[in-house]
């Protein structure tokens, strides 16, 4: 069977911890919130003002260029899902262990200001649907670990670029063929051997975050801007930095560059998927280059941002200050 699914494909956490997600699944959209102050400029196409609400929001200690990186990265993701059509969007549910997927239609979007301070931003689909093509339920437990590493993101929406992992969400979807002999070859699986008996927990690890790294490097170079965003380039060969990414997992003792906590491996028992290990630029404003990269926990990788280690650590040190205050 030859896909159908033309347009992009995108991953997205609906509203803020999902809290639009029911009513996307009865009234088939997919929706993101914008606080209310917001709107009206993202409305009216107006990037200066929206920018300026940003600002305004901003924390004390924010940077410039964190705050223009905010305003855009938002300012594009409402124009992205209320202009889409054909798009295929993926959610997961966490309390049913499914994959969703719909395809947006050419219908008009929808905004609701009926929320106190929040206004939804929403594209009618297609019925959701937690099966594929040919009938068959989507597991996630069931989904190729390379696939579900570059999906499993806790970004609010992204577009998958990597042309190798949208084939294969193509595939999922229509009930293909989901064999990957070039994923199998890069984890060091065998003919005949399934993917979890032959290939160590490290060399799984240290392929997903390759891929991690090479899908930001792809989204990067390939996002609109209104204004200038950090660009991520790979600075060295695949293959010098996988060594190196190895080399610094022996380094760290497989602990947590930031937090010290241990980071979990990919296909290890009780994975918990906030604690993998995960790449993260030292300094956000440069690239994925050997002395630029150490190994975080998951969370600590989306929660750091563009912060550079020494302030993050600070901020993190006042959070846990308060919680002991408060149990004093």
């Amino acid at each position: 069977m030859g896909s159908d699914l033309a347009g992009k494909i995108y991953v997205i956490m609906t509203g803020n911890e999902n809290s639009l997600w029911s009513r996307c699944l009865s009234e088939s959209l997919v929706a993101l919130e914008f606080g209310k102050t917001y709107f009206d400029p993202w409305r009216a196409e107006d990037y200066d003002s929206y920018l300026e609400v940003t600002k305004a929001d901003a924390a004390k200690d924010d940077s410039e260029a964190d705050v223009k990186g905010r305003a855009t990265l938002w300012f594009n993701r409402g124009n992205d899902l209320t202009r889409s059509e054909g798009d295929l969007w993926l959610h997961r549910d966490k309390n049913s262990d499914s994959l969703y997927w719909a395809q947006t239609t050419s219908a008009d979007p929808v905004f609701d200001h009926s929320a106190p301070d929040s206004v939804m931003l929403a594209k009618p689909v297609t019925k959701w649907s937690r099966h594929d093509k040919k009938k068959k339920p989507l597991s996630w437990k069931t989904i190729h670990p390379v696939a579900k590493d570059y999906i499993s993101s806790m970004a609010a929406m992204f577009s998958v670029a990597n042309a190798d992992v949208k084939a294969y969400v193509q595939s999922l979807i229509d009930g293909g063929d989901l064999s990957r002999p070039k994923w199998e070859e890069r984890l060091g699986v065998h003919k005949g051997k399934a993917l979890g008996s032959s290939v160590s927990l490290h060399e799984l690890t240290l392929a997903n975050l390759m891929l991690s790294i090479t899908g930001a490097v792809a989204n990067s170079n390939g996002q609109k801007v209104f204004k200038t965003l950090k660009n991520k380039e790979l600075h060295c060969s695949e293959a010098e930095m996988k060594a190196h990414l190895a080399n610094l997992y022996e380094e760290q003792k497989g602990k947590c560059a930031i937090t010290g906590l241990t980071m979990h491996l990919h296909g290890q028992d009780d994975c918990d998927s906030d604690m993998l290990v995960s790449p993260d630029r030292i300094d956000s404003y440069g690239h994925y280059s050997i002395g630029n990269v150490q190994l975080v926990c998951r969370f600590v990788n989306f929660w750091k941002m563009a912060q550079d280690n020494s302030r993050f650590a600070e901020l993190l040190d006042r959070v846990v200050a308060n919680r002991l205050a408060d149990t004093l």
